[in-house]
């Protein structure tokens, strides 16, 4: 599964987007209607291609549905991802970006060690 749309023969197709949701059929639809789309298990009628869904859940699962939050497509959870992505290719990475330490500023995801108890107390 690739979680890029329009990338792949098996990408999302039920992307949880409203103007990607709503058919483009020369109508007015409000807000109020979107459920009506957001229910559907059809495809959405127009792809965005290019867009980053948010990908599977904690258990590695992706459901592929209107109504799924994985499917939600986003520019800023995903922004240093794609950056450093775009680094790893021939023209993204002529500005001479290190490779070895572009993830250096990143912090640990695990909780730093406590400092060491101070010595003992002397009168």
């Amino acid at each position: 599964m690739s979680y890029i749309v329009g990338y792949g023969k098996n990408f999302p197709r039920h992307v949880h987007h409203r103007a990607a949701s709503i058919p483009n059929n020369n109508k007015y639809y409000s807000c109020t209607g979107r459920f009506k789309w957001r229910d559907t298990s059809n495809p959405n009628p127009h792809n965005i291609t290019g867009a980053m869904v948010g990908g599977p859940d904690q258990f590695h699962r992706f459901k592929d549905a209107h109504s799924c939050y994985n499917t939600e497509p986003t520019l800023a959870g995903n922004a240093g991802l794609v950056a450093a992505l775009v680094s790893l290719t021939k023209s993204g990475g002529a500005g001479g970006i290190d490779k070895n330490t572009m993830f250096s500023a990143i912090p640990p995801l695990t909780p730093q060690s406590p400092p060491p108890p101070p010595p003992p107390w002397k009168p």
